[in-house]
This record gives C-alpha cells, sequence and structure tokens, in this order.
C-alpha cells in the first residue's frame, strides 16, 4: 500500500486523532455544568426552606442565595471558556 498524500482529499491520521481528543476534552469540560445546575436547584431550594421557617429574615437569605448564585455561574462561564479555548486550539 501506498501512503495517503494530502492531494488525494483524505485527513490524514494525525489531524482525526487531535480532534478526536479534541471532542473528548469539551466533554470531559462540560462536565461539571451538571453538577452547576443541581447546585442553583440546592440554592434556591434551601432558600424557600429557610423562607418558609422565618419570613423576617427575607432579605438577607435573598443576599445570600443571590451571592451563591453569583459564584456558581462564575464558574460556569468560566467553565464554557475553557472549552472554547479548547475548541479553538
Amino acid at each position: 500500500m501506498r501512503p495517503l498524500s494530502l492531494d488525494e482529499g483524505h485527513t490524514p491520521r494525525g489531524v482525526v486523532f487531535v480532534k478526536a481528543v479534541k471532542c473528548l476534552a469539551m466533554g470531559f469540560a462540560v462536565t461539571p455544568l451538571g453538577g452547576c445546575a443541581v447546585g442553583v436547584g440546592a440554592i434556591f431550594g434551601s432558600f424557600i426552606k429557610a423562607l418558609a421557617f422565618s419570613p423576617d429574615l427575607e432579605d438577607t437569605l435573598f443576599t445570600q442565595a443571590l451571592l451563591g448564585f453569583a459564584l456558581i455561574e462564575t464558574f460556569m462561564v468560566i467553565t464554557v471558556g475553557v472549552v472554547v479555548l479548547i475548541y479553538s486550539f
């Protein structure tokens, strides 16, 4: 068998391997987003439960819930940024 050349329309094996590894890396990098969704649900579920026990602390509880939500969303944005970096290089 003769080696494949680029002018015959075939993709070299190395390029296919790099693309496959990028797809796997992006899949592994996106996996924590599911955990972020669970975390947001836990934060607001706990907020509603705490609000039912002590409605007079609504402002304090809401501020803390938003702070936790913002921290989780920051982690999500960083994760998406890593995925974009993996895809672009």
